[in-house]
């Protein structure tokens, strides 16, 4: 039967991509894929293959390891952040404190 224009396959038709990547060779997630396919093909419940699935998943998409860099990068400039709050602090303290009496006597 003719298919429709933009008619997308069904789930159960769709697949993979041909698991080459962009330079030719075996795609950086195809083994992971080949895992979750196998263990979707064996398995008595789709459930145990939870983790195989998301660990194609992080593989396409890096959620868990974009999420874990901005978590980092964010307590970073936070201790920044603080370590210049507590030195300028300092620095006025001192610029405040020092008489222009001391300031000449340094010289």
């Amino acid at each position: 039967a003719p298919q429709c224009v933009g008619h997308r396959p069904s789930r159960v038709q769709a697949k993979m991509a041909s698991g080459f990547g962009a330079k030719g060779n075996e795609g950086r997630c195809t083994p992971l894929w080949q895992n979750f396919s196998r263990c979707m093909s064996t398995a008595d419940s789709p459930s145990e293959c939870t983790n195989l699935r998301e660990d194609y998943f992080e593989c396409l998409h890096h959620r868990k390891e974009i999420r874990r860099s901005n978590s980092v990068m964010e307590q970073r400039a936070k201790v920044i952040n603080e370590k210049a709050a507590v030195l300028k602090e300092k620095i006025w303290k001192e610029v405040f404190d020092t008489s222009w009496a001391t300031v000449e006597k340094a010289k």
